[in-house]
């Protein structure tokens, strides 16, 4: 440890390139201090992979039932509780979050303290105001989504992302996703399978192969999504119904709308 630093190594941020930051430094015999000012754990755990691929078995399972090519096996897929689902994912977050990040802490020793990092000047890093003396900084603290630009209206209506969408309690009768990338269509069969009636706006995985983007169209059909691939231009709210409207002067309305941002 250099003289005058109480920590070898201070990261913000705690998802999974802060903690490979510091347990590499442990492993080095350094020390580390990991700073966090939200929830524990990064994208994966909390708002990506595991929520998400939680929730698509369990609507997988429910589409396995609906489609089930064997009479002589009967099945049956009744009415979605969406809250029960969402509360078992929260608890399956809960439990890893724990396991993945907090006791990967402490087992390797080093301390995740709860504070908003910032930086008074090149070389002075405060946490909540105070000082933190390291030697060195790794900042970690992830991307943050934008919505598209070009498509006007999104800043005055309400809408969900693939985040707020696997928190919501209710499932809508229907719901436009904008945007065909991989997580717009993650999301998109997620519901569908539910029992949502979606629509798809944009095209589908640009930059994935033809043979490809054919399967998936063909995929997403079998689903009874509809797929228009066209730009979005506007949004706006008429009484309980959102209206997306494309590039070609087609509206098409549901009652959630779900917009894919882009991450900067």
């Amino acid at each position: 440890m250099e003289p005058g630093f109480e920590f070898d190594l201070a990261v913000v941020g705690s998802g999974g390139a802060a903690m490979a930051a510091a347990i590499t430094a442990r492993q080095a015999g350094r020390t580390v201090l990991v700073i966090e000012h939200g929830t524990i754990g990064g994208t994966c755990v909390n708002i990506g992979c595991v929520p998400s691929k939680a929730l698509l078995a369990a609507a997988g399972t429910r589409q396995v039932a609906l489609t089930n090519p064997f009479p002589g096996v009967p099945t049956l897929a009744r009415g979605v509780d969406l809250g029960a689902l969402v509360k078992q994912k929260d608890q399956l977050v809960t439990r890893l979050r724990e396991t993945k990040y907090a006791d990967i802490a402490n087992a390797h020793g080093f301390e995740i303290r709860r504070g908003e990092a910032s930086f008074l000047d090149p070389d002075t890093l405060v946490m909540d105001g105070d000082p933190v003396a390291a030697g060195s900084v790794v900042l970690a603290t992830g991307a943050e989504p934008a919505l598209p630009k070009e498509v006007t209206g999104l800043d005055e209506v309400e809408h969900l992302t693939s985040t707020t969408a696997m928190e919501l309690t209710e499932l809508p009768d229907s719901m436009i996703v904008i945007g065909g990338g991989y997580v717009g269509i993650e999301q998109a069969q997620l519901f569908a399978h539910l029992g949502t009636r979606v629509t798809i706006i944009g095209r589908i995985t640009p930059a994935a192969e033809p043979e490809m983007v054919a399967i998936l169209r063909q995929a997403l059909a079998q689903d009874g999504i509809t797929v228009i691939e066209e730009h979005a231009t506007s949004v706006d709210r008429q009484n309980a119904q959102v209206t997306v409207r494309t590039a070609s002067g087609r509206s098409h309305c549901a009652e959630r709308l779900l917009v894919k941002p882009r991450v900067l």
